[in-house]
């Protein structure tokens, strides 16, 4: 199949010499973040930044012009949105609350046509209307976090919700899913629901076939074991569900019928996350994915069958696996990979009739582009780019990695040199190490945040040290209690591998992370103080006892648990894997970065942290934002510290 390709703005086609870009090029938010196809093809939706606000737009396919949206109110922005039919877009909000800088979302759905009309909100703790003036009220305050389960195709003004009902602490409410949810239809018009049952375990997942019937259930349990439940109709009991010889058997959704059950599931030694097919009726499992090397992170459906059928890995670049069905969703995939090269191809969305596709294209210095692509013509025409600004030929290509640990365990990770980096250069190295640390990874993707160190000259690494995503349970166990033990050497090992192999000056290294990553920063330079020149930590736990006592971590279901699991409880062991007690073994040059409101790692990290080091004769530049939580979201805020942390880099490892 050739696939033609139709740039309505050329971004690849001209000319680019090294230049270093504006900072706010790298600060800004994105400006056009997602879109989805109607069921009739017709129009679009998509969340667009506006004025520093997400907003909502329904774009005309045949013109390609804005016919309507939804302007999001003062303090808030459109979080999330979904077609409920060919008319009909049902939409949540996040807002900015008084005390911090970015939107968190409120739980609420609202609704409205393409047109404007029948504008209403639906479901949620202001929907009540009693307050218009009218005695009777068709829709009520609800305090609850609500997600869509079912369309309902055969009922044009119902769909079927879970709502997860809020907790209150003191004058505080705040969703942690410790409570039973509650399934419910929801009118699309009035807002007007009807309970049809109550789930008898906190915090589940719910999963519901295409006509509304619930016959799965998973959730999690205070030790963080999953657990799945089955029944047959709503009149039978939940019974235990598992597979056997097949570990961490976790559901993840049902087909339209209810017939297959679709899960991830363990593979091989390495225990690697795959997808799992369960005919329900013959109790035949069929792996869809078998030639992975890493585990499956995304998929692609296919609409007609119903099914899974593209897999998406990375060993290092993207990798594709396809499911052993014939498959017109899978044949497409496979023939727009090949037109758009390299780079990362999705299929975001799809007409019901299947003749008009959306396709979202990215990559390591591509940070979004969507096409519309017509399967009877096959055109693909450009319809935009997010981060419309910035042009992909100014940015620095990543390049895998990989090298055996000191214990001899392979790791993977990436190196981006600046643009037009010589062999006979010498490049200084940012080690920019990812928060979490588990269940997160880095991926070979666009990263505001290395393209703006490698525009300002210095090559950036980044390590995905075991206990990482993405490589199979077993890598991830590996750090568990290794915190500041192996995890740490992997970074080091990961350094010296980087100084040995790239055009890279020994003596001009810096650690940056976040999080777990501003920990690691800090940690590494008191594992190898002589490796590394200066560190900064931006929201780090420097204190492991602090995330038993100042962290909201403990507050969630699992938390208490997840903690004893992956640091433990050994006071010594604590103690010596805690930054903070090492602060005169330190040699680099430290800078600390923290906002006042942080619930997930307490203040207190980095203002025990400064007062350590500078007891140890440390002068320590700290920035401290008073209205952010875990990480800085306020634009301006953002240009402020990266402007800093860019400037106290090249004070010390600087060209």
């Amino acid at each position: 199949m050739k696939i033609l390709i139709a740039l309505s703005l050329l971004v690849f086609s001209h000319l680019s010499f090294t230049s270093e870009l504006a900072l706010e090029d790298f600060t800004r938010h994105g400006d056009y973040l997602d879109m989805e196809l109607s069921p009739d093809g017709k129009h679009m939706f998509a969340r667009v930044r506006v004025e520093g606000r997400v907003a909502l737009v329904f774009i005309e396919v045949s013109t390609m012009q804005m016919v309507g949206g939804v302007r999001p109110p003062a303090k808030g922005e459109i979080h999330s949105a979904e077609w409920i039919n060919e008319e009909r877009v049902v939409y949540q909000l996040q807002e900015v609350q008084r005390r911090y800088d970015q939107p968190i979302p409120t739980g609420e759905l609202f609704a409205t046509n393409i047109d404007g009309s029948r504008a209403t909100i639906l479901f949620g703790y202001r929907a009540g209307d009693e307050r218009s003036g009218s005695r009777i009220s068709s829709r009520e305050d609800v305090k609850a976090t609500a997600e869509v389960l079912s369309y309902l195709p055969d009922d044009d003004k119902h769909i079927l919700i879970v709502e997860y009902p809020w907790n209150k602490e003191g004058n505080v409410l705040y969703d942690d899913r410790t409570k039973s949810p509650n399934v419910v239809r929801l009118n699309i018009y009035s807002g007007k629901r009807r309970q049809s049952e109550s789930i008898p375990f906190p915090g589940a997942r719910v999963f519901a076939t295409q006509s509304g019937k619930v016959n799965f259930v998973r959730w999690q349990d205070e030790k963080n074991n999953v657990h799945t439940v089955f029944r047959e109709s709503e009149e039978d009991e939940w019974i235990p569900f598992d597979i056997e010889d097949i570990p961490d058997f976790v559901p993840i959704a049902l087909n339209n019928n209810g017939d297959k059950l679709f899960a991830y599931g363990d593979v091989g030694d390495k225990e690697l996350n795959s997808i799992y097919q369960l005919d329900l009726k013959t109790q035949e499992v069929t792996q869809l994915f078998s030639d992975i090397t890493t585990d499956i992170e995304q998929l692609n459906w296919d609409p007609k069958l119903n099914m899974p059928v593209v897999g998406f890995s990375y060993p290092g670049k993207v990798h594709y696996s396809y499911a052993p069905v014939e498959s017109k969703i899978a044949s497409l995939h496979k023939s727009l990979t090949a037109a758009f090269g390299e780079q990362k191809v999705s299929i975001s969305s799809q007409s019901k009739d299947g003749k008009l596709i959306l396709v979202k294209v990215e990559s390591d210095i591509n940070p979004g582009e969507y096409y519309l692509f017509n399967t009877e013509t096959n055109g693909a025409d450009f319809v935009w780019a997010n981060r419309s600004w910035i042009n992909p030929n100014d940015l620095a290509t990543q390049q895998a990695i990989s090298f055996k640990a000191k214990d001899g365990l392979d790791i993977h990770g990436y190196i981006t040199l600046p643009k037009d980096t010589k062999e006979d250069d010498k490049k200084a190295l940012v080690v920019m190490i990812h928060g979490g640390p588990h269940g997160v990874r880095d991926f070979w993707e666009f990263d505001s945040e290395v393209q703006l160190l490698a525009n300002r000259g210095f090559a950036v690494l980044q390590v995905n040290f075991r206990g990482s995503d993405g490589y199979g349970d077993v890598f991830t166990n590996a750090g568990y209690k290794q915190w500041g033990g192996k995890m740490i050497q992997d970074i080091v090992d990961g350094t010296q591998y980087a100084l040995n192999n790239f055009p890279l000056d020994e003596s001009k290294v810096c650690t940056y992370g976040a999080s777990y990553g501003g920990y690691a920063a800090l940690m590494a330079t008191v594992r190898a103080p002589e490796l590394y020149k200066c560190a900064v930590g931006y929201v780090g736990l420097y204190d492991l006892n602090l995330a038993y006592t100042d962290s909201d971590i403990t507050q969630s279901l699992g938390g208490q648990a997840y903690l004893e699991r992956v640091i433990g409880t050994d006071a010594d062991e604590l103690f010596a894997n805690s930054p903070v007690n090492f602060a005169q073994d330190i040699k680099a040059n430290i800078m600390l970065i923290h906002g006042e409101k942080d619930a997930r790692v307490s203040v207190v990290n980095s203002e025990i942290m400064k007062e350590r080091l500078e007891a140890a004769g440390k002068e320590v530049p700290y920035l401290n934002f008073s209205r952010a939580g875990h990480g800085v979201y306020d634009e301006s805020g953002r240009l402020e510290l990266y402007g800093n942390m860019v400037e106290f880099i090249k004070q010390n490892i600087g060209q």
